[in-house]
């Protein structure tokens, strides 16, 4: 269903390949391309979701971003409902965003999507 593609820069991939801790499932993930990373001594590791929770919190605040009279608050699970909203209004068929979300049934992706009227 998905393909991880490399790009390589003078012999190194783009993203280097690490492992991250599932607070939740408590286990490490493979080493994957994580999108956000960031450099620990000679180590590379993905950004926390705490980490990406402040600096969202951080960024819309020095936007003075605002929604019904008070700062608008991002979380990174926004991002994953705004990419299911678009690629659904975008013409991908349900059953496919429900795949590239894992999702184990279409009501649930249809859930994430909230396709609003074009303005």
């Amino acid at each position: 269903m998905t393909a991880i593609i490399f790009r390589g820069r003078a012999g190194k991939a783009a993203l280097p390949l690490v492992s991250a801790c599932d607070v939740f499932e408590q286990t490490w993930s493979p080493p994957m391309p994580f999108l956000f990373q960031w450099r620990f001594g000679t180590e590379d590791r993905p950004l926390t979701r705490s980490y990406l929770r402040e600096c969202l919190v951080a960024t819309s605040q020095a936007a003075q971003i605002t929604g019904a009279d008070r700062p608008l608050e991002w979380r990174p699970h926004d991002f994953r409902r705004i990419f299911v909203t678009d690629a659904i209004r975008s013409g991908l068929p349900p059953h496919i965003a429900a795949k590239v979300c894992g999702h184990s049934t279409v009501d649930t992706t249809m859930g994430y999507a909230a396709i609003y009227p074009r303005t």
